[in-house]
């Protein structure tokens, strides 16, 4: 400890209560790292020299201080930060404004489909107009196709009528002469010899 210790009792005075008046100060801080004793502080009378007590208080004093100017610089570092980031923050009317321009967006987009949809209509409206005429051609050609087939399928009854008749007129003609003679040579020569 250097220098000495003359001092009077008003400095004394002065001292312990702006000692007095920081301690409370920073009792009520609650973000230092250094916790304040909540035990009732008794002081030497004033009159008397205070000695190495006042030194080391002075010291704990100074520290405390020395801590609450780097936690306050840190602070004013991170405020301007967060000014220089609230710059880029929206703001209610940055909000409105895109919702505004939403708004717009969706009311030209509905107004592309439904233009689109019209566009859409109109061209199948066309192709149906174009197509109708080709498919009464093909309608019409399966209905020809058809009718063909109904012509070969009378020349088919045709020809097995035909041939129908041919086989009655073959067995009526030839099978059954035929038939008659087997049967009466059979009974000629058979039956005849054995009686």
């Amino acid at each position: 400890m250097a220098g000495s210790w003359n001092v009077n009792a008003a400095q004394i005075c002065f001292t312990n209560g702006v000692v007095e008046r920081l301690s409370s100060a920073m009792e009520e801080d609650s973000v230092m790292d250094y916790p304040i004793s909540t035990a009732t502080r008794v002081f030497p009378p004033r009159i008397f020299d205070v000695g190495n007590k006042g030194d080391h208080q002075m010291e704990q004093l100074t520290k405390r201080v020395e801590q609450l100017e780097k936690t306050t610089q840190q602070i004013q570092t991170d405020v301007a930060v967060l000014t220089a980031r609230s710059e880029h923050f929206a703001t209610k009317a940055d909000i409105e404004k895109v919702r505004a321009e939403q708004g717009v967006m969706r009311v030209e987009i509905l107004g592309e489909l439904g233009a689109l949809e019209q566009r859409i209509d109109k061209k199948l409206e066309r192709m149906e107009d174009q197509l109708n005429p080709k498919f009464d051609k093909i309608d019409l050609i399966f209905e020809r196709i058809d009718q063909r087939f109904e012509r070969i399928d009378q020349r088919f009854n045709q020809l097995e009528d035909k041939i129908s008749a041919f086989n009655n007129s073959i067995t009526w003609k030839i099978m059954i002469p035929t038939g008659l003679l087997v049967l009466a040579w059979f009974v000629q020569n058979i039956v005849l010899k054995m009686s």
